[in-house]
């Protein structure tokens, strides 16, 4: 998987991935009534290459569950890192302020793009 496109509009957040088959996924932040109370669509945003993020600890995969590939992209909810740490120093918009707030991560084989969200996004996917 890959990224496509990003795009960031006032009114949404969407991320693109396409697998080598030309099958697509839309990840889209737009849900009018969770928007956060500053009135974004996403608390918080940031893309990086593998080599960039040093500051990732490998995500666990939760080995039980049969129907993960190790091998494939993946996203996932993080716990306790370094973002929402950051987040958290924010004397106006931090996880006592906000509890649901959640860090979503999306990896591709040599990129990452993080997500501070207080809801989840909706899936689109379409198969070629």
């Amino acid at each position: 998987m890959h990224f496509k496109e990003i795009l960031r509009h006032n009114e949404y957040l969407k991320i693109t991935l396409e697998d080598n088959h030309g099958n697509e996924v839309d990840v889209i932040y737009d849900d009018p009534d969770k928007v956060c109370p500053l009135e974004y669509f996403v608390w918080s945003f940031r893309h990086n290459t593998e080599c960039g993020s040093i500051h990732l600890p490998r995500p666990e995969i939760d080995k039980t569950n049969k129907k993960i590939d190790e091998k494939s992209a993946y996203f996932c909810k993080m716990r306790n890192s370094n973002y929402i740490k950051q987040f958290d120093s924010n004397p106006i918009a931090n996880r006592e302020l906000f509890p649901e707030v959640e860090h979503h991560l999306y990896i591709t084989g040599d990129e990452i793009f993080e997500v501070i969200s207080n809801y989840e996004p909706r899936f689109v996917a379409r198969e070629k």
